[in-house]
This record gives structure tokens, C-alpha cells and sequence, in this order.
């Protein structure tokens, strides 16, 4: 059979209805539906603040109906489609945005968000129940593509795919050449082939255990530089999401003042603060309703043109052509499965208001951690989110641009050792991880008056089962251990229940020879990263499978040991751990399921921060060189205060 009369047959019966989904829906769709109950997208915010105890009446059409009409309104069709006046827009949006500068004691006491978006059970993970018979679930949001419009994306994308062709035969021979231009050439044309394949190729970029490292670094140029849309259809997208009617609110000439646009926004930049696959950032400010005050800053994400159409239709191509890659590799490469993990990380970025709970979520876990911050949701739809604005310095540019060689020493302490705090606290208390944990959705604020450091990006997130939380923990306290076989346990119990074999045996002997070597545990200054790839490259070798969730999970240890190797190089994140890790293993990792244990964790969770961050002071301490002689003098003049103190106690009672 012919290529073309091949390619042909694969997009017809992408389009088809296929043997167990009766409609032929696309994955993404399955994912989207499966994980996201039906809800208005409508402009009236039918978020309910995503909660479920809320009643309607604290929605936003709610919230505007309970403002005065102060004024005309200054646009016809908010007199005849919405009725409302830009001075109700923008008081609800300040009232909203009160809520998000609540006093610390209040915000210690709330109660933690829920909602009906249920989208943070796992990241990728793989289920039977979420996996079939769910080819109909995503037809309230996008229409099912037609056979015309199934192949004319097929020819675009074998277009854009074309220049890998005579790439191929010399790639098959030269591994010089797979590394320093086919690897490359790929990574281009995922580029320039939309939010699905960008998206793609930025996740299989961190799955060096199914990948070839070579591949991997090429892809993870996706992570910047991605394309931006028009400033009409960001406009268009934000009038629709605050007005009912998706009638322009207003002229695009900035000479009418009196536009409804111009009544609620004092500024917004036409230039995106930062673009990425599936949507673009754009800063603006909403007036005051009191003119007398100024506006307030906030960041508006908005979606990019037909993102839910061209992810329905190439989830559909990939799926087909994984599965034939699949059949023509023996089944080693295992595409198709990562295609279908991949789906479930992608749904969850689909839609901005999933999004905007992810945040509420994450705020709620590190309201009493003042120098850890999120984004707060002010209002979310599934194309647009407002938030707010949150400054600081991105330290993936730093590290780009050669700045934070430029830092201070104590801003580099802040860096690394907050940053190793948030990713434990995700781990080991709130089993919620922000899932795209790398230099680049971190910023960092150090100055006088202010030390933070704020994640942005927070459309993946990921928890853990019992089961996981048991493996992967056990694999960073193996680590800890210098337990070779503990390790080949753990990382062997990532794909989910399997029978045995010799192959597992050899794999087994292998880790344990690998830490041997690299790995001694505890104060023996063991490399984490080059633990953790050794560990990737023998998966990689004995073809074991692992899911999407373990991949996010060691993908950001990677992230924060690389952040803090560059920053720092001699501080060791495995010792600097040890106190929450081992504290962790004694309680909790052999009864992952008792609620008391995790309890008594909480609770002692404290205490072993303050042991970190007091072996921490003590380390950089030693590495700036400062003097000691001071400080042992100043603590036996405490001990001999101490002594004489108690001496006198005793001689008192005689």
C-alpha cells in the first residue's frame, strides 16, 4: 500500500465511527467530558465563585442586579441586550477583588474551595472507568469535525510534516545527524502545527524515560517563543465574557472615550505580557468605581482562536497514526498510550475556568505561607480569566539572560530553599502538585520590603492515589536510604500492577549497581538529577511503562534540583529534604491510607520545617564564610548563663 492511499485511509477512519465509541469523539473530548460536567458558558459568570454551597443568587448576573444603576448606560447594547451599566461591571469586579485582599487571620480560617469541576483526581492518570465508552462526552463544547474538515487538517498537517521526509534514511545511520538536525527539524514543524502538537512536544520534551534524551532537549525549545493571536480576537473574546450578548462592546477607535470598553477599563496593553500554546496574557486595568481612586492592575489570560476545534481534530489524527506507529515498532515506543496520557493533561488547560480553581485550590493550601504566592481568580470563563497581576522576576529569563549570576547570595538562599519547601508541602501535605513546576512559571521578588515567590500557569496540577503517594515517596526515601532495591520496588510499582518477570530482576540489579556507585544516601552529597536520570535511562532500556503522573512528579524534582545546581551548586536537595522526608517515612509511607497518621504528619510538619530551615541557615552560613568564633562564643555564654541558673535553682531548694 502507497503513503498517500495509507494517509487517506487513516483520516477516513478518524473521522468514522470506530468499534467502541459509537459516536466518534475524540480522546480529548472522552477526557474533557469524563472529568468535566456540562456548565452554561454563558457571560453571566455561572461560576458561583466554584462552590457548590453557594446558591444562584451569588452569581455574577446576581452580584450586578443587587448595584444601583448610577448611570445611563453608555452603549446600546448593554441598555438592550445586558441592561447593565459598565459602573455594575466594574463595582462587582472590585467587590470581587476586595475578596482576594483578605485580612491573613480570615483567610486562615476559610473554609477550602469546592466545586463541580472535578479535574484534580489525577493528572494523566491511567483508569479503566475514564477510558471507555466515552467517545461522546465533549459534543456540548465542539461540534464533530466533518470528513472535509478532517481531511483538509490531515493535509495541512502532512505539509507542515513534509520536511521530515528526506530527513528520514540519513537518521536512521547517524546518530550526529538525529541529534544536530532531524531531532530539530521535529521539533519545528510540532511548532507550526498548533496548540495540540506544541503542547505535545513540550510534555514528551520531560519524558526522557520514553524518549531519547537528544529528542527531549530539541522539544523543550517549544516551552518558549509560542505564537500570539490578534488584539480583535482578544477583545472579542473578553466582550463576550462580560456582556450576555456577544455584540461588540464599543468601537476599536480609541477616540470614542464614552465606549462601554473604555467605561470599565482604564488600560489594557494590546501587546500580550507572555503567549503560550493555548493562550495569551494580556495586562489591563479596571476603573474604579470611585473616580477619585485609581484603577486596579490585573492580568487577563485569553484563549487562543479555535483551540477546542484543532485539539478535537489532531487528538483525532494522533490517535490513528500512534496507533499504527505502535503496530509498526513492535509496540516498544508505546505512542498511542502517550498520546492518551497526554489527552488528560491537555483537557485540563482546555478550559480557563478549570484553571481559575486550580488557583483557588492551591491559594487555599499556602494561605498561612506569606512567602509563596498564586495568582487569585477574580473571574474565569472556559475562554477567558481575570486575575491578578502578579510582578516579579521570572527566573527562567534570568537564566536565560546570564542575570542571576547578578543575585545576591541571600536572594539565592531564598530561591532554593523556598523553592524546595512549596515542592515538599505539595508533596507531602496537600497532594496537590502544581504540575508544570519549571523556571519559567516562577517568579521571584526580593527586595527590602518583599520576598516572594509566585507560581503562575497552574492549568496542570496533579494528585496522587494512596498508591502513588506510597511509590513515589518511597522512591525519594529509598534515595534518602541508599537502597538500591527499594528504589527498583518503587519505580517498578509506577506503571500499576504487573506479574513479575526476569526482566524485572535484571532491572532490579542494575538500580542497586547504580546506586552502589552514585547513590549512598543522607550526607554523602548525592546528585539527585543524575540519580534520577540514571534511574529514567534504565526504564527507558527495559522498556518499562510508567504514567503521566510519576513523570509530572519527577519532572519537577528535576526542575527544582536543576534550579538549585544553577543558583547553587553545592547545595544537595536529598539532605536538605531529610528532616521532612525521613519524619514522613517513619509516619506516614507505610500506612498511606490512615487518616490519623497524616494528622499527626500535619502536626509535626512545623517542627520539621523549622529543623530544615535551621540546617539550612547553618549551611549557607558555612558557605559564605562568615565567622563562627562570635557565635560559639555568644552560645557557650548562654550555656554558662544556663548552668549557673540552674545551680542556683538547686542551691535554692537546699
Amino acid at each position: 500500500m502507497n503513503l498517500p492511499l495509507l494517509l487517506f485511509l487513516l483520516v477516513a477512519s478518524a473521522s468514522l465511527p470506530s468499534a467502541s465509541a459509537s459516536n466518534a469523539r475524540t480522546f480529548v473530548k472522552q477526557t474533557l467530558q469524563s472529568t468535566i460536567p456540562t456548565i452554561e458558558s454563558t457571560a453571566a459568570f455561572k461560576d458561583s465563585q466554584h462552590r457548590k454551597d453557594q446558591t444562584p443568587t451569588t452569581t455574577f448576573q446576581a452580584e450586578l442586579k443587587s448595584q444601583p444603576k448610577s448611570q445611563t448606560p453608555t452603549h446600546k447594547d448593554w441598555a438592550t441586550n445586558s441592561n447593565n451599566t459598565p459602573s455594575q461591571i466594574t463595582s462587582v469586579l472590585h467587590k470581587r477583588i476586595k475578596k482576594t485582599k483578605q485580612p491573613s487571620l480570615f483567610s486562615l480560617l476559610s473554609r477550602r474551595p469546592r466545586s463541580d469541576l472535578q479535574v484534580v483526581s489525577g493528572h494523566g492518570r491511567e483508569e479503566e472507568e475514564n477510558t471507555q465508552n466515552t467517545s461522546d462526552k465533549f459534543s456540548a463544547y465542539v461540534a464533530p469535525p466533518s470528513f472535509t474538515e478532517m481531511l483538509f487538517r490531515f493535509l495541512q498537517l502532512l505539509l507542515t510534516f513534509s520536511p521530515l521526509i528526506p530527513l528520514v534514511p540519513p537518521s536512521l545511520f547517524s546518530s550526529t545527524f538525529r541529534s544536530y538536525v532531524f531531532y530539530p527539524v521535529v521539533s519545528w514543524c510540532l511548532g507550526w502545527c498548533g496548540p495540540a502538537f506544541t503542547k505535545w512536544g513540550q510534555w514528551a520534551s520531560t519524558r526522557s524515560d520514553m524518549f531519547p534524551s537528544a529528542l527531549c532537549y530539541s522539544l523543550s525549545t517549544l516551552h518558549a517563543n509560542a505564537p500570539s493571536h490578534s488584539w480583535s480576537h482578544t477583545k472579542k473574546l473578553v466582550t463576550e465574557g462580560l456582556l450576555e450578548s456577544p455584540a461588540d462592546c464599543g468601537s476599536n477607535d480609541s477616540r470614542k472615550p464614552n465606549s462601554c470598553w473604555d467605561s470599565v477599563f482604564e488600560e489594557f496593553d494590546k501587546a500580550p505580557v507572555a503567549s503560550g500554546s493555548i493562550a495569551q496574557v494580556h495586562r489591563a486595568v479596571i476603573r474604579n468605581p470611585d473616580p477619585t481612586r485609581e484603577g486596579t492592575t490585573v492580568a487577563i489570560k485569553v484563549r487562543h482562536p479555535m483551540v477546542a476545534e484543532l485539539i478535537d481534530r489532531d487528538f483525532r489524527i494522533m490517535r490513528k497514526v500512534g496507533s499504527v506507529v505502535d503496530k509498526l515498532s513492535g509496540g516498544w515506543l508505546n505512542v498511542r498510550a502517550s498520546i492518551e496520557q497526554f489527552s488528560h493533561t491537555m483537557a485540563e488547560q482546555a478550559r480557563l475556568d478549570v484553571e481559575g480553581y486550580h488557583l483557588s485550590l492551591l491559594n487555599h493550601n499556602f494561605r498561612a505561607v506569606p512567602m509563596v504566592a498564586f495568582p487569585r481568580t477574580i473571574y474565569a470563563t472556559q475562554s477567558i480569566i481575570i486575575e491578578t497581576f502578579e510582578t516579579g522576576d521570572v527566573i527562567g529569563d534570568m537564566f536565560r539572560s546570564g542575570e542571576s549570576v547578578t543575585l545576591s547570595d541571600h536572594a539565592k538562599e531564598f530561591i532554593v530553599t523556598e523553592g524546595e519547601s512549596l515542592y515538599l508541602k505539595m508533596l507531602l501535605v496537600d497532594n496537590l502538585m502544581h504540575a508544570d513546576l519549571h523556571p519559567g512559571n516562577i517568579l521571584v521578588t526580593f527586595d527590602d520590603t518583599k520576598k516572594q515567590l509566585t507560581l503562575v500557569d497552574a492549568g496542570m496540577v496533579a494528585s496522587l492515589t494512596p498508591e502513588e503517594s506510597l511509590n513515589f515517596i518511597g522512591l525519594l526515601s529509598a534515595l534518602g536510604a541508599g537502597d538500591g532495591r527499594k528504589a527498583a520496588e518503587a519505580v517498578l510499582g509506577f506503571g500499576g500492577p504487573r506479574e513479575p518477570s526476569e526482566d524485572d530482576e535484571l532491572f532490579t540489579e542494575e538500580i542497586i549497581e547504580l546506586f552502589s556507585r552514585i547513590c549512598k544516601g543522607y550526607g554523602n552529597e548525592v546528585d539527585v538529577g543524575a540519580v534520577l536520570r540514571g534511574v529514567l535511562s534504565l526504564v527507558q532500556k527495559h522498556k518499562i511503562r510508567i504514567s503521566a503522573n510519576y513523570a509530572t512528579l519527577v519532572v519537577n524534582v528535576l526542575c527544582i534540583e536543576s534550579m538549585a545546581k544553577k543558583l547553587v551548586p553545592t547545595y544537595n536537595v536529598l539532605d536538605a529534604a531529610m528532616p521532612l522526608l525521613a519524619a514522613y517515612r517513619r509516619i506516614c509511607v507505610y500506612h498511606p491510607k490512615s487518616k490519623l497518621r497524616k494528622a499527626v504528619f500535619k502536626a509535626w510538619m512545623p517542627f520539621a520545617k523549622l529543623i530544615k530551615g535551621r540546617n539550612d541557615r547553618r549551611f549557607f552560613r558555612k558557605l559564605r564564610g562568615e565567622d563562627n568564633g562570635k557565635r560559639r562564643l555568644k552560645n557557650a555564654v548562654k550555656l554558662i548563663a544556663v548552668g549557673a541558673l540552674a545551680v542556683g535553682a538547686i542551691a535554692s531548694l537546699k
